[in-house]
């Protein structure tokens, strides 16, 4: 149940134990930082989301992170938290053959990489300020969606850059295509740190594409020293200091690119395979184990 969920009137009516999956709740500390409006309806949403976890038999956080957010406001409410024997961090998983390296290495030169919405200016504005910093030929790959504000951003940068060409951008990619993208790419750069999980970041993992991630929210959980780099930023401050930390980690990432790309699909295999989090929900449940049962 990721935000308010749909159908949260009819578990709750139903009285029926069950597992509830949480991801985070909207925060009001984030939306302005980022520059977005946090609307009242936002603490509606908190206070049901609030109510399922204590009605349900199990609840499932999708990080460490989000649990930690969840218990402090509980805390915060007075609300009497779940007890540890009904509380389980299990990621998403991600399907490591859909989501796979390529055959050989991507071909030069250097890609870096952005996946996902773009619904704040901060992810373009580092994201071509660290390109300036960085004193190899590369490229850049964008992949996903614009708002309005991020597109003015994107015409701005396009602009002012020496070199436009050395930018793609594609605006939308079918589930089945991504992985091809991902495969271009010789590092993902993914400047947000209030992640309550970071799809895109275990699917570059799970290409065999090593992350530059900043080190608060999720992903600094799961990202291993050997699949990418965990940059100590400050969070929310998205200035100079922080695209030169960030640089400098591509940089790292570029000296050694072979190395971690083999961590990265290490990593997805032994931590994040969707085979694996089915079993972690089985334990959860105490069924018999997704390989043991030949499922």
């Amino acid at each position: 149940m990721m935000g308010c969920p749909r159908y949260k009137d009819v578990i709750l009516r139903s009285g029926k134990p069950t597992v509830t999956t949480m991801g985070k709740p909207e925060s009001r500390e984030e939306h302005s930082a980022v520059g977005r409006e946090y609307l009242p309806a936002y603490e509606k949403q908190e206070e049901d989301m609030a109510r399922i976890i204590m009605e349900s038999g199990k609840v499932v956080f999708i990080s460490n992170y989000v649990r930690d957010i969840w218990r402090n406001i509980f805390v915060s409410k007075g609300l009497s938290f779940p007890s540890e024997s009904c509380v389980r961090v299990i990621r998403h998983g991600v399907d490591i053959n859909l989501f796979s390296p390529p055959h050989e290495p991507p071909s030069l030169p250097f890609v870096l990489g952005s996946v996902g919405n773009l619904r704040e200016r901060f992810r373009l504005s580092t994201l071509f300020a660290v390109s300036r910093l960085l004193d190899f030929d590369h490229k850049i790959l964008i992949v996903g969606s614009m708002t309005t504000e991020c597109r003015e951003e994107f015409t701005k940068a396009m602009r002012d850059l020496k070199n436009p060409e050395r930018i793609t951008y594609v605006p939308w990619v079918d589930a089945e295509s991504l992985p091809d993208y991902y495969r271009r790419m010789h590092c993902l750069f993914h400047p947000v740190d209030y992640e309550g999980l970071g799809i895109v970041v275990t699917e570059a993992l799970a290409c065999g594409v090593p992350v530059v991630i900043p080190a608060h929210g999720a992903p600094k959980e799961y990202v291993s020293e050997d699949a990418g780099i965990t940059v100590e930023t400050q969070q929310f401050q998205y200035d100079d200091e922080f695209c030169r930390k960030m640089a400098e980690a591509v940089c790292k990432i570029q000296d050694h690119q072979v190395e971690y790309s083999k961590g990265a699909r290490l990593q997805a295999e032994e931590v994040l395979s969707i085979e694996k989090k089915i079993d972690d929900y089985l334990d959860l449940m105490n069924l018999p184990r997704y390989i043991e049962a030949g499922l």
